[in-house]
C-alpha cells in the first residue's frame, strides 16, 4: 500500500461537449461512477488522470493542440502523485470510495499532430479509467491509498 497521492481536482460533466462543474466533493455511485455525470455505468465510469500529466497538456502550444484529446478528454478526478505504472485491477482509496483501475491508457487517433509527427503525448500514456467498486464521498486534498495487488 502506498499513500502519497493526493485529490487536486474534482469535475462533474453533466453533458457531453459541455464544461465540467468543479467540486470540492464528489459523490460515487457503487457500480455506476460519479453521481450526475453523463459518463455513467460501463468500464470507464471515472476518468482520473495526473496533475503532472494535466500540468504538460496545459503548457502545450496552442498549435499543438489542434487535433488532439486535450480538449476532448476531461478528467473526473486529477491527482497529484498518480504512479505511472498502476495496472489493471489496481485499487485506490479515497474518502469513503473504492475505485478499481479498469483501463490503462488511453488510444491515439490519427488526426492529432503530435501522433502523426511521432511526438510523444503525456494524456495517451496518463489517462487512466476506473470503476466504482464501494461509492462514498470523496474531496479535493483527500489522500489516497493504492493496492498495486492485482485481484
Amino acid at each position: 500500500m502506498s499513500a502519497d497521492a493526493k485529490i487536486a481536482g474534482l469535475t462533474r460533466y453533466r453533458k457531453k461537449g459541455e464544461a465540467g462543474e468543479p467540486l470540492r466533493e464528489m459523490n460515487l455511485l457503487e457500480g455506476l461512477g460519479v453521481e450526475g455525470d453523463f459518463h455513467q455505468g460501463g468500464e470507464k465510469q471515472v476518468s482520473l488522470l495526473s496533475a503532472e500529466a494535466r500540468q504538460w497538456i496545459d503548457a502545450q502550444t496552442e498549435q499543438a493542440k489542434k487535433g488532439l484529446c486535450f480538449v476532448r478528454f476531461r478528467e473526473n478526478i486529477l491527482i497529484e502523485g498518480l504512479p505511472e505504472d498502476l495496472e489493471s485491477g489496481s485499487l485506490l482509496r479515497a474518502g469513503d470510495a473504492v475505485l478499481r483501475i479498469s483501463e490503462r491508457g488511453k488510444r491515439c487517433h490519427g488526426e492529432c499532430s503530435l501522433f502523426s509527427k511521432g511526438l510523444p503525448c503525456r494524456l495517451s500514456a496518463s489517462a487512466v479509467f476506473a470503476t466504482v467498486e464501494r461509492g462514498g464521498i470523496i474531496r479535493i486534498t483527500d489522500v489516497i491509498s493504492i493496492d498495486k495487488t492485482i485481484f
